[in-house]
C-alpha cells in the first residue's frame, strides 16, 4: 500500500509542478495537466491494488491480472481521450503530451516496482528451501 501512496503523491506533485511552470510560462495548459494526469494515475492505482490483492490469493495468476488490466486501460484510455477531444473539454495538443507523459511514467515506475516486489519474492522462495 506504501507504493501506491507514493504513486499518487508522485503524480500529484509532477502535475503541480507542472501546474505552476505553464502558468509561469504561460501555457495556460493547466486544465489539460489536470485530465491528462487524473485518469492514469487512478487506473495505476486501481490496477495495482488489483496486483496486490491477487498477489496474496493466487501469486500464480499475476501475469494474467497484469495483461487483463492492461487491456480495461487501453479501452478505457481511448474512450476517455476521444470524450474529453470531441466534447472540447480540453485542448488536444497539450492534453495528449500531457497524458502520454503520465501513461509512460507511471506504467515505467509500475514495471520497475513489479521487477522489484518479483525479486523479493524470488529471493525469499529461495531462502526458504
Amino acid at each position: 500500500m506504501k507504493f501506491i501512496a507514493y504513486l499518487a503523491c508522485g503524480s500529484i506533485l509532477a502535475a503541480i509542478i507542472f501546474h505552476v511552470v505553464s502558468g509561469l510560462a504561460g501555457f495556460g495548459a493547466e486544465r489539460e495537466i489536470w485530465f491528462g494526469m487524473l485518469v492514469p494515475m487512478l487506473a495505476s492505482v486501481i490496477s495495482w491494488t488489483a496486483l496486490e490483492r491477487q498477489k496474496r490469493l493466487n501469486p500464480q495468476k499475476i501475469l494474467k491480472c497484469i495483461i487483463q488490466s492492461f487491456v480495461v486501460k487501453s479501452f478505457f484510455f481511448g474512450a476517455y481521450i476521444v470524450v474529453l477531444v470531441k466534447t472540447g473539454q480540453v485542448r488536444p495538443g497539450p492534453f495528449v503530451v500531457c497524458f502520454a507523459f503520465f501513461y509512460l511514467a507511471l506504467h515505467i515506475v509500475e514495471a520497475f516496482e513489479l521487477r522489484r516486489t518479483q525479486a523479493m519474492s524470488s529471493a525469499v522462495d529461495d531462502n526458504s528451501q
